[in-house]
Order: structure tokens, then sequence, then C-alpha cells
């Protein structure tokens, strides 16, 4: 059994039991007996039921869950062992996890993407507890959010495209240097923010072609939005 087939049943068993148990879920969803039996399957703890990707949709779509919390788990869980943590980020089954909120506002590495003033929800991705408070050690648990990067200024730390993990709880900038999340005239960004050693705060791309340098001087409105703190790909920043 592959590491992201057991993420995808873990990930599926915090469902039933989310949602009031597997009896509760077979009926509000109205399953079929043959379905019933093959959810059950996958959800022992001992299953050896296969559980790709494709099954893994069918179930999102049958039990309605939204914004891939099973598929991005087997993800999760397949991340190269030369950039991924000492511990999986994905929790291992019946081990404590972080569920994350993965929300549709997205960071522009480049021009900016407008800002959603709510916060849309379009899914969640469970992370191991364990590798949440030792590899990352936020402000809190529930102050982490996924949102997705475009653009090509913050290559080679970014790629377009990429998922971030971001502590919404680390919001000044003086305390730590970073890599942030900030909303400024209405457009979200993603840029490293660092203080010089005049104690002014500067703004800047990772991309050396992309000339992007700024300062944090009260000129202009800026919303820290918080800390992008570890990266799709593997890296913590």
């Amino acid at each position: 059994m592959t590491d992201a087939a057991e993420a995808r049943k873990a990930a599926l068993r915090k469902f039933l039991q989310d949602n009031g148990g597997f009896a509760k879920v077979v009926a509000t969803f109205g399953l079929t007996q043959s379905q019933a039996s093959y959810l059950s399957q996958l959800t022992a703890q001992d299953s050896t039921a296969s559980f790709g990707e494709k099954s893994a949709k069918n179930w999102e779509d049958r039990l309605r869950i939204d914004g891939g919390l099973l598929v991005n788990a087997g993800r999760m869980a397949t991340i190269p062992a030369t950039t991924a943590p000492a511990m999986a980020p994905a929790p291992a089954p019946g081990m404590p996890a972080v569920v994350v909120p993965l929300l549709a506002n997205a960071g522009s590495m480049g021009p900016g993407t407008e800002v959603q003033h709510d916060d849309v929800l379009v899914g969640h991705i469970a992370l191991s507890e364990q590798w949440v408070a030792r590899r990352l050690q936020p402000t809190s648990p529930k102050a982490l959010r996924f949102i997705h990067a475009y653009g090509d200024s913050m290559h080679p730390t970014f790629e377009d495209g990429d998922v971030l993990l971001v502590d919404t709880g680390m919001r000044d900038p003086k305390s730590i240097d970073g890599v942030y999340v900030m909303a400024a005239n209405d457009r979200v960004y993603i840029k490293r923010v660092r203080q010089r050693m005049d104690g002014v705060v500067e703004i800047s791309s990772d991309n050396a072609t992309v000339k992007t340098v700024d300062v944090l001087n009260g000129d202009h409105r800026i919303d820290i939005l918080g800390r992008v703190v570890w990266c799709w790909n593997g890296r913590k920043l």
C-alpha cells in the first residue's frame, strides 16, 4: 500500500468522524449496499484495499466533499524524499491531524491578484499534527491557511501554481525576515520582506531578472496578511 493511498484513507476516516460516523454518512448520502461495503473496506484500520486518485475523486463527488480533501491528502504524501521534511506532512493513519483551510484567495508573484475581501474556502488539507508542531512551530495551528501562488517573480523559491502554507498570525515583518503575503491597492502580493541595518523595511522579489524593490515608509497602505512558512515543493521558509 502506498503512502498516498494511506493518506487518502486517513482523510476519509476523518471525514467520517467529523460527520457523525460511518452509519450516519451512509444514511445521509444514500449510499448503496455495495458502496457502503467498499467504504467500510477503505476506512478499516487494517485496510489493504487500493485507493487511487481517481477513486478518491469519485468519493469526493459521491460524498460532496469540496476542495479535493482526499486527492490533496494523497498528493501531500508523495512529495519526493529529497525535498520533503524529515517527517511527512501528511498524517499517518490514526495519528492526530491539523486540518488547514485551502482558500481561493491567490497571491501573485507578479503584478498582483485582486483581493477577495472574504476568505473563500474551497477545501481542506490535512497535515500531521506532530510535523506542524516540530517543523513549522506556527503562532497557532488555527492560523494556518493554504493559498495558491501565481507568477514568476519569486522564482526559484516558488514556481507558478505552487501551493503555499501561510501563518496568518505572523503579520509583523520587523519581527522576522521572510516571504510575506500582503495586500496593497486592492491587490494581493507575495514578496520577500527584510529589515535593513538602517531599520528600513524592504520588499523585493527573488527572481534576479525582476527588479522589484520597494520600502515600507508609510506612503502607501500595505496590509501584511501572513508569512509563508512552507511550500508544496517541500521547502520550509
